[in-house]
C-alpha cells in the first residue's frame, strides 16, 4: 500500500505515529512476503487501543474499562477519517472490535454471520482472515516469533497441534517440511476454517490432519492407540465452558493434568512440548520440574511492535 502525498494535509499526532509504525513495519514485512502487522499498539498514553493491518485492511481494537463504554465518537471519526484519507481505503475497510475485561470467553462468540473472508500473508504461509464475524481474526499476530521457532524445528518431525484454532502453527509446520500435523480443535468452525487454511496452502489434508474433538479426550484416545510425536503444540483458552466438554477447563488449575497426558505421547526426551497462554497470571506448577526441563521462552516471543510484553506466555518442556 502506497502513502499518497495527502498525508501533510491531515495532521494529528496519533495519525502521524500510525504512518510512521506502518512505513517501518511494512518494510520489514516486505522481506518476509508478509502483508499483516500491527502498526499502533497504545504507543501514546491517551489512546489505548492497538491497530492490526490486514493486506490493506485495518483492525482496531478498542480496550474499555467498563463493561458499557463503546468508542468514543470522536476518536473513531479521527481513526477512520485519517487512515482513509492517508492510505486512500473506504472508511469500510477500517474494522472495530471492542476489548473489556468482562468478556473471558468472547472470542468464542460469534457476532456476526457476513462470511466475509479475504486472504493475507504471512511468511510465504496464506491465511483465511475474518474482521467482522468474530472477536478474533482467525490469526494472532502476537504468535508469529513462535510460529517461527517451532517451524525451525518441524522438518521431518510429527506434529500434534492442540486447541489448534485455524492451524496456524501446523501451517507453519507443514510449509517447513514436518512428516505430518494433527491439528485437534472441538469448534467445527475453526476447524472447517483450518481445513480451509490448509487447502489454501496446498498442503495434503490426508498428511495434515483436522480433527473435531474435545483436546483432553483426543490425548486419553491417542494414548490408547500408542501414537507419538516429536513436537506438540498446547495453546488452550485461559477458560472454556463449552458443552461439547467433559467439565469446564481452567488453565491456571488444569495445566499440570493437560501437560502430563500430552507427554505420553512424546517419542522421545528429545522431543518437546511447547506451551503458550494468555492467561496473565499463569505459573506453571512447580511439580512439572521433577518430570520437565521446563523453558520460558516468553520474552523471545513478543513481536515488535507489540508494547504489552505479558500478552502470552510461551514455554518450552523436554522430558527429563
Amino acid at each position: 500500500m502506497r502513502i499518497p502525498d495527502i498525508i501533510n494535509t491531515y495532521d494529528h499526532p496519533l495519525i502521524n505515529r500510525i504512518v510512521k509504525n506502518y512505513k517501518h513495519f511494512k518494510k520489514q514485512a516486505k522481506k518476509t512476503e508478509s502483508d499483516c502487522f500491527r502498526v499502533y499498539d497504545r504507543d501514546i498514553p491517551e489512546f489505548q487501543f492497538s491497530i492490526d493491518h490486514y493486506a490493506g485492511k485495518f483492525l482496531v481494537q478498542y480496550y474499555s474499562n467498563d463493561e458499557s463504554e463503546d468508542v468514543p465518537t470522536a476518536l473513531k471519526e479521527i481513526i477512520e477519517t485519517g487512515l482513509s484519507t492517508i492510505f486512500g481505503i473506504k472508511i469500510n475497510e477500517v474494522f472495530w472490535k471492542v476489548r473489556k475485561k468482562r468478556a473471558l470467553l468472547e472470542q468464542y462468540e460469534k457476532l456476526s454471520d457476513s462470511r466475509d473472508f479475504f486472504t493475507v500473508r504471512e511468511n510465504g504461509i496464506s491465511f483465511y482472515i475474518n474482521l467482522k464475524d468474530y472477536l478474533d481474526s482467525g490469526l494472532f499476530l502476537d504468535h508469529r516469533p513462535a510460529r517461527e521457532f517451532i517451524a525451525k524445528q518441524a522438518s521431518g518431525k510429527a506434529v500434534l497441534n492442540l486447541y489448534s484454532y485455524t492451524a496456524s502453527f501446523s501451517l507453519y509446520c507443514a510449509k517447513a517440511g514436518s512428516s505430518g500435523t494433527v491439528s485437534v480443535d472441538m469448534s467445527n468452525t475453526y476447524s472447517d476454517w483450518a481445513r480451509e487454511n490448509m487447502i489454501l496452502n496446498g498442503f495434503d489434508l490426508a498428511q495434515n490432519k483436522i480433527i473435531r474433538e474435545d483436546c483432553s479426550k483426543y490425548l486419553r484416545q491417542a494414548s490408547e492407540r500408542k501414537e507419538r510425536y516429536d513436537i506438540i503444540i498446547i495453546d488452550p483458552p485461559t477458560i472454556s465452558r463449552s458443552k461439547k466438554m467433559e467439565e469446564m477447563f481452567d488453565v491456571n488449575r488444569d495445566h499440570p493434568d493437560l501437560i502430563l497426558s500430552a507427554s505420553k505421547l512424546l517419542r522421545g526426551n528429545e522431543s518437546i512440548i511447547m506451551f503458550s497462554t494468555n492467561s496473565r497470571k499463569f505459573k506453571m506448577d512447580e511439580e512439572l520440574n521433577g518430570k520437565f526441563i521446563i523453558e520460558d521462552i516468553s520474552h523471545k516471543t513478543i513481536p515488535d511492535g507489540f508494547r504489552d510484553k505479558k500478552i502470552h506466555k510461551v514455554y518450552i518442556l523436554k522430558l527429563k
